[in-house]
């Protein structure tokens, strides 16, 4: 008597592997790094330009992207924008290639679908040296200095003279 094999479809564990990725594609944005992504899975990589990844108006994490190369389910070639449900992506590599923000290609900050669940986005003034001006002067206020170099009428502490010296 032979047994029958069931044919159920091997269902992977991505709600646990969620937070992993959720991680490494925030730091992939932070650090303006591209990712390689497996997506619905597909057996093929598409290669990403992270920018933002938000609550979607149905409650799921989304991340945008700018996709560079790699594969498309509608044959269209690269590169274009495209949103991909983090619990679809099967996958993550975080590659040493770094990337620009695509404001020409149409990324703007002001989104409304970013307004309600963001969870991360590119932060441009960063790659100008850290703070923007307007944050650097309400951290710094005018009587106090911003190098606390010793004044010179501190001379600091005294040593002791040396009794055995002359």
């Amino acid at each position: 008597m032979k047994k029958s094999k069931s044919r159920r479809k091997k269902k992977e564990p991505t709600g646990a592997m969620i937070p992993n990725i959720l991680q490494l594609l925030t730091s992939a944005i932070r650090e303006k790094r591209c990712v390689a992504i497996r997506y619905h899975d597909q057996r093929h990589v598409r290669v990403i330009e992270p920018h933002v990844i938000y609550t979607h108006e149905t409650g799921e994490l989304v991340v945008e992207g700018y996709q560079t190369r790699g594969y498309s389910s509608s044959g269209r070639p690269p590169p274009f924008w495209r949103p991909f449900r983090l619990k679809k992506i099967s996958a993550v590599s975080l590659l040493k290639e770094n990337f620009e923000t695509r404001v020409r290609e149409g990324f703007a900050h002001e989104k409304d679908k970013y307004r309600n669940g963001l969870v991360a986005m590119i932060d441009d003034r960063r790659r100008v040296g850290g703070l923007p001006p307007e944050a650097i002067a309400a951290r710094t206020s005018v009587n106090k200095p911003v190098y606390n170099y010793p004044q010179p009428e501190d001379t600091g502490p005294q040593m002791p003279k040396n009794p055995y010296r002359r």
